[in-house]
């Protein structure tokens, strides 16, 4: 060991891991949304016509030329794409029940352009008519806590914090070079501190699940064991975390880095959130940029900012040196200048969390799991069902998921409780692939029937009955499994806020109340921005759908119908509506010609005869 730099520093020893060849690039696709328009959310998976192919296709384009061109700065070239992007869902005049992949895409382009907009500070409007800015995160996506450590470049060193750490690498073994100096000391203090404390506490704790999986996949890639820290300050090992600058998941690849090492994006996952493939792609990543600079604290720094960025600094100082780097200003961002330091430190603290004050008492634990591979798409209600556990763990286990639909793809991986897969398995043989997605199982408890149960799904009493070959007068048995068919599911429109707008006046304007619109966009408060998309239901629904607004819609249809007439939604059929009035279906047909000519309408009006 030898001693350098303005505190005493200690370097470890160098591991010099097997270079192995790059990985060729793999292809990518892209997905991603409009003003008003009415979307039938759909239940199945119907086939695909040509001509929305060619519009999800023009779509995407837009929006990954939109992404591009914010990344570079250019933000008024990207607003224009995003309104492309809009402008051409508007104008194709496409039934959007047809096909499952627009509402994801819709999704996609939301979110889009929510994220870049809080990335450039636009101004929200609230409902008093001031100006707020609003600086909004998306509570379903944790951040990167990399920023707010680089916030500390300045924070005071504990005079007794070189002492600890050079007590630290007598006894305390490593693979990765560690130095002690001042950048390092400094960070080393602030995790120390209240604030850095708890974010390096919650980010071991997180660490616990994925340990070993990244632990073997470091040594089957012939790389150092101390990179399995290179995630806390990343995400903090959270598998959804989101930077703002629209990195995600353990290991935070940009979309482009992410295709390059084989991590699919595309409308139904994002596979940089996913712990297993991400943690597989980092390191063929980490072993190329080695390879590269054969350094590891330039291989570091170029996982950062880019091993552009690197090669050009120690081509215009001369110096393949990061702490030569360092001292010149080198890099043109503070962050990666900070970078190697950061990592530095909480590996450290990682090593010996007890020497720094950091108490890890409840780590979490890996899950065992089974994986399963569908074949198709399937829906992960569904799967739960059919092995008895919550959805949410599923959700927790397949964290790259968009939805609650897997993908259409024969590739794709599904994480289950270990010991379900042949209860799944088992399940599944038994359902029609047809029936895999927006269907459920339900176990009868107690004393249920078929109206009860049907009312919970909001599903017809008829089409229960039917889809489990059943009369509607049948009885139920305690345990008996029965096949939901899918929801009436809701009418949705996307609403683009004009000048003047208030969630109070859209919310009066399409009569839903102010908590519904806010929870359906996710909205902390009632600011919103001229140009902002929401997501308005405006018709009765199953999961998914407001309570309140839901409630809402019954009490109206109740009252129309107490007014002699009934507004006919989606999955009502004459005989159900028979049923409900007690009278005859050819008494409602009689008092409705078009209706029985024709068929129903969801939205039309019915006269309900006298009984």
């Amino acid at each position: 060991m030898c001693l350098a730099g303005c505190a005493p520093a200690v370097h470890g020893v160098r591991v010099n891991p097997p270079a192995k060849p790059p990985r060729p690039a793999r292809g990518s696709t892209v997905a991603g949304l409009p003003d008003t328009l009415p979307v039938a959310l759909p239940a199945l998976v119907p086939a695909t016509p040509p001509s929305v192919d060619v519009l999800i296709a023009q779509v995407e384009r837009d929006l990954h030329l939109g992404e591009q061109q914010y990344q570079a700065g250019h933000f008024g070239v990207a607003e224009d794409r995003f309104d492309s992007a809009i402008h051409r869902l508007m104008a194709s005049g496409l039934n959007y029940s047809d096909d499952p992949r627009l509402e994801p895409l819709m999704d996609r382009l939301i979110n889009t352009m929510h994220r870049y907009q809080m990335k450039t500070g636009q101004v929200a409007i609230n409902v008093s008519g001031g100006n707020q800015a609003e600086q909004q995160e998306n509570p379903a996506e944790p951040s990167s806590p990399l920023e707010e450590i680089a916030e500390a470049a300045n924070f005071p060193s504990d005079p007794e914090i070189a002492q600890k750490a050079a007590s630290e690498l007598l006894h305390v073994p490593h693979d990765l070079p560690l130095t002690i100096n001042q950048p390092v000391l400094t960070y080393l203090s602030f995790f120390e501190s209240p604030r850095g404390r708890a974010i390096i506490e919650h980010s071991l704790a997180r660490a616990g699940r994925y340990e070993s999986m990244v632990r073997r996949v470091l040594k089957e890639e012939g790389l150092p064991q101390d990179l399995m820290f290179l995630p806390l300050p990343e995400s903090g090992y959270h598998a959804r975390a989101v930077s703002r600058v629209g990195a995600r998941g353990l290991w935070q690849f940009m979309p482009e880095t992410g295709r390059r090492y084989g991590l699919k994006i595309n409308r139904w996952e994002d596979q940089r959130m996913d712990p297993v493939a991400s943690t597989r792609a980092a390191a063929e990543h980490l072993r190329d940029l080695y390879g590269m600079f054969h350094d590891w604290y330039l291989a570091l720094a170029a996982y950062d900012a880019g091993s552009l960025t690197v090669a050009r600094a120690v081509e215009r100082t001369g110096y393949a040196d990061f702490w030569q780097l360092y001292r010149l200003n080198a890099f043109p961002f503070a962050e990666t200048k900070n970078y190697v330091p950061i990592m530095l430190a909480m590996t450290m603290v990682a090593k010996d969390p007890k020497l720094y004050g950091v108490d890890i008492t409840d780590p979490e634990k890996p899950i065992p799991t089974d994986s399963f591979k569908p074949g198709r798409s399937l829906d992960l209600r569904l799967a739960a069902d059919a092995i008895g556990v919550d959805v949410k763990l599923l959700r927790t286990l397949n964290p790259e998921l968009f939805g609650l639909i897997t993908p259409n793809d024969p590739t794709f991986t599904l994480y289950i409780p270990a010991g379900t897969e042949n209860k799944l398995v088992a399940t599944l043989d038994k359902i029609p692939t047809t029936r895999w997605v927006g269907w459920r199982l339900h176990s009868v408890t107690g004393d249920e029937t078929l109206a009860s149960i049907a009312r919970h799904y909001h599903v017809t009493q008829a089409a229960l009955a039917s889809a489990n070959s059943l009369s509607p007068s049948d009885p139920l048995t305690e345990g008996q499994t029965l096949l939901v068919p899918a929801p009436v599911l809701p009418l949705a429109i996307f609403y683009r806020v004009r000048p003047g707008d208030t969630v109070g006046g859209i919310a009066h304007r399409y009569r839903v109340s102010i908590g519904a619109l806010r929870l359906w966009n996710h909205l902390r408060s009632n600011l919103i921005r001229i140009g902002q998309v929401l997501r308005i239901y405006t018709r009765e629904s199953g999961e998914g759908y407001a309570a309140e607004s839901y409630g809402r819609s019954r009490a109206r249809y109740r009252d129309e119908a107490a007014g002699g007439g009934y507004i006919v939604r989606w999955g009502d059929s004459l005989w159900s509506i028979a049923r409900r009035y007690g009278v005859s279906v050819d008494a409602l047909r009689a008092a409705n010609p078009r209706a029985a000519r024709a068929g129903l309408k969801p939205g039309e009006r019915l006269t309900i005869p006298r009984r």
